[in-house]
């Protein structure tokens, strides 16, 4: 059973509830965001294709300008003053140039500088008075509003010459230039802006901007890259570009006249703030709704599934084989009853199961018994033949010597009284273990080492030896140097240690894992010293202890007791 299956099952149904009234909103939203995002794309457009369009227009009319002083006979007279009758008509052409020239610059209120330069007699007939109002040197070529910095103004400058074309080769006998300031520009931009747009400027790919003069240079710099990637042949169009969590619509429009783009842009974002922010009350408002009904939902869950959870999960723990487990904390209603029934059922399974159990406390202490006599020495014969040889060559001293170690090791390993001894005791046995054998072969040596806090501590009897007995039989074997075995005795972090290692022939990998599944299977066939260790410890101390074995860092192998530092067993 699932743990939160009707608290679940709840929850989904709010969320099926929802559903539909979550997809109903995000349609009516999503269409309402569309149709706004549309009327502003096409109100943009109107405004800015509009201006571009005054702005082509005022541009085609000084074009209109151009073409009627370039076509004008008193223009072309005044290129040939040696034609004229006298210096009179000479000044009344002049006169009547100039004044049409004003005439024409004072059309409208946007004004530009309107010249006719004659190169041949160096005469210059403008509309305006300034010193700086045309460049100092024209450029050698015809222009078409061409764009052209300058330190003191940049502006855009139109050149037509006649005859056709004969400005290269410098034999123009009339220029008529027209001028227009960019100051004009920026302040019709300004003036665009005000009227509600967003922040136009003018754009060209190998040019800087030209901006009005309230202009957010951040936000247009982070523009400017985008706007470098416009299809050249696209006259028209608009892009959708992210800046700090804000979308803009970016719309642009060629001009025809000057080949630059009028830009500008709508904070998108700002515009849909109050769609948003219904939304986000909308969504708010679900999400307290969602809230309540979940709260109803854990109210059930905790008046229903949770006392139902405790008697499954009570059961569980029964089956386990803890029978001592009882219902606490009982509600009320009809879980009361329930909790009732549950403990008189525990109450009388743990009764009959009682003797059961003391019956497996019985058999664990026979198996020990068990284990303890199946560990005896193995070396009886080869003591009793060491002391007949040394009476025989009268080396009395070594026979007394091998009869008392002898004598001692009985007397500790006849001890049947007691399971339990001190450390001290059962390694004073091993330290006997070893002069007999350094005694009868005379190719190894031992230390032993204890932490002085060890030796009180109370251990299984015979635990040590069977590990000590191991390295005797097969460590140094096949060993041509002098052996050497180490007995380390300590403590850490709450658990007791016995580790024996020797110098005996290097081991591999593949030896010690051998070893460990002959040591922890549970095959009772399978019978060994080591073996016999390991379950005594499991058995005495739990699943955590047993027998470790590893590599040794004196070359051999390193068999290692662990155990928890718990209370002594009697």
């Amino acid at each position: 059973m699932s743990r939160f299956s009707i608290f679940t099952k709840l929850i989904a149904t709010l969320f099926i509830l929802l559903i539909p009234i979550l997809l109903l909103f995000v349609v009516s939203n999503r269409t309402s965001t569309g149709v706004l995002t549309d009327e502003i794309i096409k109100v943009k457009r109107y405004q800015i294709e509009t201006f571009a369009s005054q702005l082509d227009q005022l541009f085609f009319q000084f074009d209109t300008y151009q073409k009627m002083l370039y076509e004008s006979t008193d223009v072309r007279n005044l290129a040939y003053p040696d034609l004229l009758d006298d210096v009179l008509n000479k000044y009344r052409i002049n006169r009547t140039v100039s004044e049409e020239i004003n005439r024409l610059a004072g059309y409208g209120d946007w004004k530009a500088v309107i010249a006719v330069v004659y190169p041949r007699t160096g005469n210059v007939i403008k509309s305006s008075s300034s010193l700086n109002a045309l460049p100092n040197k024209l450029p050698a070529q015809d222009t078409f509003w061409q764009y052209y910095s300058d330190p003191h103004e940049d502006y855009f400058m139109e050149i037509l010459s006649y005859p056709d074309n004969a400005a290269e080769s410098g034999e123009a006998h009339m220029r008529v230039v027209l001028k227009f300031g960019v100051a004009a520009l920026r302040s019709a931009l300004t003036e665009f802006k005000a009227n509600g747009s967003g922040d136009p400027f003018l754009y060209h790919p190998e040019e800087d901007p030209i901006y009005n003069y309230s202009v957010n240079f951040d936000q247009i710099d982070e523009f400017l890259p985008d706007l470098k990637g416009l299809d050249s042949s696209a006259d028209s169009g608009y892009l959708l570009l992210e800046s700090d969590n804000t979308r803009f619509q970016v719309h642009y429009q060629k001009l025809d006249s000057l080949g630059w783009y009028l830009v500008d842009y709508v904070p998108i974002s700002q515009i849909m703030a109050p769609i948003s922010r219904n939304r986000m009350m909308f969504y708010a408002i679900s999400g307290m709704l969602l809230f309540m009904g979940a709260y109803l939902a854990f109210v059930m869950y905790r008046n229903i599934q949770i006392p139902f959870r405790k008697l499954i999960r009570n059961m569980n723990l029964i089956e386990k084989g803890i029978y001592s487990i009882r219902m606490e904390d009982k509600p009320k209603g009809e879980y009361r009853f329930l909790y009732e029934r549950f403990n008189s059922m525990a109450s009388k399974i743990e009764e009959l199961i009682e003797n059961v159990y003391k019956e497996q406390l019985r058999s664990k202490e026979a198996t020990l018994k068990q284990l303890q006599s199946q560990i005896n020495p193995h070396f009886l014969y080869n003591t009793l033949a060491y002391i007949k040889s040394m009476i025989e060559l009268n080396e009395n001293r070594a026979a007394i010597s091998m009869t008392m170690n002898l004598s001692k090791y009985y007397r500790y390993t006849t001890k049947t009284g007691n399971k339990m001894v001190r450390l001290k005791e059962e390694l004073d046995l091993v330290s006997f273990y070893l002069e007999i054998h350094c005694m009868l072969r005379d190719d190894f040596e031992f230390q032993i080492e204890t932490e002085p806090q060890m030796e009180d501590i109370r251990v299984p009897r015979l635990i040590v030896q069977p590990l000590v007995e191991n390295v005797i039989l097969h460590a140094f074997k096949n060993q041509s140097e002098y052996g050497m075995i180490r007995i380390r005795c300590w403590r850490e972090e709450r658990m007791n240690h016995i580790a024996v290692e020797d110098t005996g022939a290097g081991v591999d990998h593949s030896f010690i894992e051998s070893m460990r599944k002959k040591i922890y299977t549970n095959n009772e066939e399978v019978e060994s010293g080591l073996k016999n260790v390991h379950q005594r410890l499991r058995l005495m101390y739990g699943s955590g202890s047993g027998l470790r074995l590893s590599k040794s860092k004196l070359g051999g192998l390193c068999a290692a007791l662990c155990w928890s530092d718990m209370e002594d067993v009697s």
